[in-house]
């Protein structure tokens, strides 16, 4: 083994890989490294939280953008199926006879006025459906039609 002329405080800071870049009679001065904290000085970095922050927010984007499609109800001659509040690995199914179905409900909010949507609720005798953010024409066809076709099913 080459002698090298460093103290012996910096043998073990130096990495293996380097201290074989060392040439003979060459002195080290001194040697730095990242502290072992330095990625609380990257996370404290203001630009670098708004960056995840926006990232974060793409990623919710998607998601809602892509169980969107699955939150549908579906009204029928005979029942009212569909399903509400699917998550990315679990969907609730609904499948609701008429006779199940206690009230169906329309809620409004300030930003509903504001952009034109409310939210449809099914209430049956076991359980509540929410349906966020539909069009307020589209809810108050589908109460019509589903109280209308209660109104024929009875006159049976």
């Amino acid at each position: 083994m080459q002698n090298y002329n460093y103290n012996q405080y910096y043998q073990n800071l130096i990495p293996p890989e380097f201290q074989n870049l060392l040439m003979p009679d060459e002195q080290v001065l001194a040697v730095t490294q990242k502290h072992p904290l330095w990625f609380l000085g990257w996370w404290l970095n203001p630009f670098n939280i708004m960056i995840v922050l926006f990232i974060f927010g793409i990623f919710v984007f998607l998601y809602q953008a892509y169980i969107i499609k699955y939150e549908i109800l579906i009204l029928t001659n005979r029942r009212i199926i569909g399903s509400v509040n699917p998550g990315l690995f679990t969907k609730d199914k609904i499948d609701l006879m008429f006779k199940a179905v206690d009230n169906i409900q329309e809620d409004e909010s300030f930003l509903g006025n504001l952009f034109g949507w409310s939210k449809l609720v099914i209430e049956s005798r076991s359980a509540s459906y929410p349906l966020s953010q539909v069009t307020k024409e589209s809810v108050r066809y589908f109460k019509e039609r589903f109280y209308e076709q209660l109104r024929l099913i009875n006159q049976v």
